[in-house]
């Protein structure tokens, strides 16, 4: 079964300010249990993370295929493209 994974930030709020403290990744393809998959220092680690993630998963019998979600909008190479 293909899982979808979710990068979120680990923050603390210290009054005036969220301190951004790292970037987790998450497997949320059960909404009402979602699982930390893995812990980073940098989004662009947990984003590869979460991309690994997904692709791995999608290798497994009766999965759909990977749909190269795009985790970055800034990137123009990456992700479903309109033919």
């Amino acid at each position: 079964m293909t899982r979808t994974a979710r990068v979120e930030p680990i923050s603390d709020d210290q009054g005036d300010a969220i301190i951004v403290s790292g970037w987790r990744v998450m497997d949320v393809t059960d909404l009402d249990a979602p699982r930390e998959i893995s812990r980073h220092d940098q989004e662009p680690e947990a984003i590869e993370a979460a991309r690994r993630f997904e692709a791995e998963t999608s290798s497994e019998p009766g999965s759909d295929p990977d749909d190269t979600q795009d985790y970055d909008g800034s990137q123009m190479d990456v992700g479903k493209h309109d033919e």
